[in-house]
């Protein structure tokens, strides 16, 4: 989970959307990501009726079933590419 707390202001993306990792959740362990040029989306309160337009999220669980591996959603998250050394 620390390694992952680096993530946290990030742009990575996530089933081919650049998404800017928003938190990571400990308690279940997830990883909040919100698309980049996503349209807002209708956001309903705790009783399921429409309240608002809110950006997307998506809260990916960081753990596999068993617990130790990672998730498959989480093996979709990619990051970017570290730029090369300039050349010499």
């Amino acid at each position: 989970m620390a390694r992952l707390a680096c993530l946290v202001g990030r742009e990575v993306t996530y089933q081919g959307m650049r998404c800017t990792v928003l938190d990571l959740l400990s308690d279940p362990p997830m990883l909040v990501l919100r698309p980049a040029d996503a349209a807002p989306v209708i956001q309903a309160d705790n009783f399921g009726k429409p309240m608002r337009h809110a950006p997307q999220l998506y809260e990916l669980p960081v753990f596999g079933p068993d617990g130790c591996s990672l998730s498959a959603e989480m093996r979709l998250v990619k990051l970017p590419e570290a730029p090369s050394p300039a050349g010499g």
